[in-house]
């Protein structure tokens, strides 16, 4: 059997946050696949996306509509290749 991957739940207040490791690009792919079905039944996803680096510098946030696949999968990308930077700086 492989090792089991850690993902953990918090609720707060009306949010349900799922944390994942950075290094698991795979499981935070599949995970965010999954939005690809809203996508296809005709329901854009809103995004908020924030990102706070190490060393205490200011968190960053920004946000995205995504109405298509493509959409979709260029986000991913995108998170793939920020955690690798947020990795390296830690």
């Amino acid at each position: 059997m492989k090792e089991a991957k850690n993902v953990v739940v918090r609720l707060e207040g009306r949010a349900f946050v799922l944390e994942v490791d950075l290094a698991e690009e795979d499981l935070i792919a599949e995970m965010i696949s999954s939005l690809s079905l809203f996508i296809k039944r005709g329901f854009p996803i809103k995004v908020i996306q924030t990102s706070a680096p190490s060393m205490g510098r200011s968190q960053s946030m920004w946000t995205r509509i995504l109405t298509s696949i493509k959409e979709l999968w260029e986000w991913v990308e995108d998170l793939k290749r920020l955690a690798r930077i947020h990795r390296s700086r830690s």
